[in-house]
């Protein structure tokens, strides 16, 4: 009976800490249906919306499209290590980058290529590699899959933004990725909050989303998460950046800025 009452105060503990996280929407809200990142839901998320097959996921695994339990040894690169990553990644585009030149106001040390999980996301999200391009295609030029974010089968709006402008791998139009939080400037209350403490909507710490601690695509975008568990009507943010006169909850004007940037 003891026994008993132990393993059922232990499950409690369990749901009750699995509520807590489903309630912060960290990264669980990927299965539900509408999800950008849910390929089972036969919703194919284009300009809006719309029920689409997805026969091309013939396994129905959620997971599976871009992780694997078993990873046939596939994991080649250092971005796809611990992460039993099963799908292709663009080995061959070089991108432009920024630099110094670029912006004088750049103290971070910027990595000369995109790396770690920015990596992953460009995967799909450069229009190179095709979304169906997984399981034993994740390989060195396995890259087979037909389904990429051209138009048609997604929206390009899809696309790492400035793309759509013909500006094809090219960064520049967009927030610095795959580089370092600048050195003596985290928490100086100069240019920066103290990233052990600024905390996303969700209560996450912009430490806890840095990798390796280097900015990346995930740092503001939750990639598990629907857009009802991350901030509704957004890509994925973990922040809002506008206020209620813009159609979104108001958490401040730029709160997804000043979340690390002092201004």
């Amino acid at each position: 009976m003891k026994k008993l009452i132990i393993v059922m105060m232990s499950l409690a503990m369990v749901i009750g800490i699995s509520g807590i996280a489903m309630a912060n929407g960290k990264g669980l809200g990927i299965s539900a249906a509408g999800s950008p990142h849910n390929f089972v839901d036969e919703i194919t998320n284009g300009a809006a919306p719309v029920v689409g097959s997805e026969d091309w996921n013939n396994r129905k695994e959620i997971c599976r499209v871009c992780h694997v339990p078993h990873d046939h040894g596939r994991a080649y690169k250092r971005w796809t290590n611990g992460l039993l990553w099963n799908h292709a990644v663009d080995d061959t585009t070089t991108f432009v980058m920024y630099d110094h030149a670029w912006s004088n106001t750049l103290t971070g040390i910027q990595s000369a290529q995109p790396d770690g999980t920015a990596k992953l996301c460009l995967a799909c999200h450069d229009g190179v590699i095709a979304v169906d391009s997984f399981d034993k295609k994740s390989g060195p030029g396995n890259g087979t899959g037909t389904k990429t974010i051209d138009g048609t089968n997604w929206s390009l709006g899809y696309k790492v933004p400035g793309y759509i402008d013909g500006d094809s791998s090219n960064l520049r139009g967009t927030h610095p990725l795959s580089i370092a939080f600048p050195a003596g400037e985290d928490g100086d209350g100069k240019n920066f909050n103290l990233t052990t403490t600024a905390t996303w909507a969700n209560g996450e710490t912009v430490a806890s989303t840095l990798d390796n601690g280097k900015v990346q695509c995930s740092t503001c975008h939750d990639v598990h998460d629907a857009p009802g568990a991350a901030m509704p009507g957004t890509h994925l943010l973990r922040q809002y950046n506008a206020t209620a006169a813009m159609g979104n909850a108001d958490s401040g004007a730029s709160k997804l800025c000043l979340t690390c940037h002092i201004r």
